[in-house]
């Protein structure tokens, strides 16, 4: 083994309880998700964010510096040789490794830069990359480069430490770069026990466990993704703090087909930005709570596709928590389990989401367990009316009705007086219950809701027409839908056993999180 010292040193500069079998019988009780985060619901119904993870404190200045001095650099060519960098600076490498590790074992100030530029390592046993020591670790990819890094076989612990991915580090972990990385492990892909940040760069991670893995927080700011993932492809968890375990995301590109959540924060989930092609996982995105500003989301999820968790151990009472606040982006959903569930309080503010499902009564649309304040951008969401819930306050119109069941691909259209189209949506699943808000429903004005050979004209009288509570309980005669069924009636097809299709549960306990593998460490 090589012992790497630079001599020329740099100066030193973060549902889901699904697993909860809801017996036939409870079919009459609210729903809930699991979910966590400090914010207040104000008066008005809109969330104080103040606690929510700053981006801006996500990153720093040399995170997203990827040139280095070539004459201040080591360069190494791998052969058959591992190799460890014992000291603070910049290492340029290449080459193939046939079993063996780049191992950082550096001083706890120092700071150390690996420029990968053309590598193909393969470990029969260990991370590929792997950080025991160092204040802070940048992994760069030079610009044109494929670089390759395989565990196929498994991991051996080191004493304590249950090292469980191809690239692991102990320490703060930052990539970047503009070339390629490629990575298939036998457990996870990526994982830094403190913070792990990427500012660029193109990712190919195929991993049976977690794609990426942060201890303290999960920060990324750019890059393409492409993340195939048995358990979580972004997971953050801190086992021994819950205020950390953040994930902020203010942009990249990411293609996810994940085994659990397509990204799971256990404490913060932001995101800013950024463009998702979530095609398959069990919930898609679940935090503690859920803040979406921006970004285009499509979702495909066996289970809930955003779901913010809480900290509450009861699960059908309001958790304070818990929120999920959308005030901008595209969301694009499609799911089996609830479409956006919150088991505390619900915003939306901005932007546009459609969804589609979920086809059994036992979830909705829409579910929370505190309020729902809608008051401003679109809403259009079509799926079963067992569990239907409406919003509970809104500056513009918000509607919900029933109908006799749609098949998938039957057209929605919301016209006004005048015939004017106002909404329109196709979805991608079968429903009997239409939930639509939008800035231009308004007070006092008449509207039409077709959906097939189904019509029904609809005159707000406030803002709120059709509003549920619980398990679809409708208050004060409030008419039901289309062919007079009460969004909470439960049809007479209803499966015996469980209600609606609980397949989407996981295994693994509440809060929708996977079991752990024998010998996986615990964060």
């Amino acid at each position: 083994m090589k012992n790497i010292t630079n001599i020329n040193k740099r100066n030193k500069t973060v549902k889901q309880l699904m697993a909860l079998a809801l017996a036939f019988a409870l079919v009459t009780s609210a729903a809930a998700c699991s979910s966590m985060t400090n914010a207040d619901t104000m008066s008005d119904g809109s969330i104080n964010t103040e606690e929510t993870a700053d981006t801006s404190e996500m990153y720093s200045d040399r995170d997203y510096e990827t040139e280095y001095d070539e004459s201040d650099a080591q360069t190494i060519e791998l052969n058959s040789d591992s190799i460890t960098i014992t000291e603070e600076g910049t290492y340029v490498i290449s080459g193939t490794l046939e079993n063996g590790s780049i191992t950082v074992e550096a001083g706890d100030e120092d700071k150390i830069q690996i420029v990968l530029d053309g590598v193909d390592i393969t470990s029969d046993s260990s991370a590929c990359i792997y950080v025991k020591s160092a204040d802070k670790v940048f992994i760069t990819t030079e610009e044109g480069s494929t670089n390759t890094l395989t565990n196929k076989t498994g991991f051996e612990a080191d004493g304590e430490t249950n090292v469980d991915a191809v690239i692991f580090s102990k320490d703060d972990l930052t990539l970047n770069g503009e070339g390629t990385l490629i990575i298939d492990s036998a457990d996870n892909g990526i994982t830094s026990k403190d913070e792990l940040v990427i500012t660029g760069g193109t990712y190919e991670v195929t991993a049976e466990g977690h794609a990426l893995q942060g201890k303290d927080s999960i920060a990324i700011d750019g890059g393409e993704f492409t993340l195939t993932s048995g358990e979580d492809a972004i997971h953050a968890k801190n086992s021994d703090d819950t205020s950390l375990g953040d994930v902020v995301i203010d942009s990249g590109t990411f293609t996810i087909n994940a085994g659990d959540d397509a990204v799971h924060a256990e404490s913060d989930l932001v995101i800013n930005g950024g463009t998702f092609e979530i095609a398959s996982c069990n919930e898609g995105l679940e935090g503690n709570t859920v803040t979406i500003t921006d970004g285009k989301i499509t979702v495909n999820a066996h289970d809930d596709a955003i779901n913010a968790a809480g900290q509450s151990s009861d699960t059908f009472a309001e958790d304070t928590s818990a929120w999920i606040n959308i005030s901008g982006g595209t969301i694009e959903i499609k799911c089996s389990g609830d479409g956006i569930d919150s088991n505390g309080s619900l915003t939306i503010s901005g932007g546009y989401i459609s969804i589609s499902g979920p086809e059994n009564n036992g979830n909705g649309s829409i579910d929370y367990n505190g309020t729902a304040s809608i008051t401003g951008g679109t809403l259009i969401a079509c799926g079963s009316s067992g569990m239907a819930q409406n919003v509970t306050e809104a500056t513009q119109g918000s509607i919900l009705v029933t109908t006799e069941t749609q098949s998938a691909g039957t057209e929605v259209t919301v016209t006004d007086e005048d015939g004017n189209e106002i909404l329109s949506f196709t979805p991608d699943a079968s429903y009997s219950c239409i939930i639509v808000s939008s800035p231009d429903l308004k007070d006092g004005e008449t509207y039409t809701i077709n959906a097939g050979t189904s019509s029904q004209e609809v005159t707000l009288d406030g803002n709120i027409y059709g509003q549920t509570m619980g398990m679809g309980q409708m208050p004060g005669g409030m008419p039901g839908g289309m062919n007079g069924q009460m969004p909470g009636d439960m049809p007479s097809d209803m499966p015996d056993g469980m209600p609606g299709d609980m397949q989407g549960q996981m295994p693994g306990g509440d809060r929708g999180q996977s079991p752990q593998r024998p010998g996986q460490e615990t964060n």
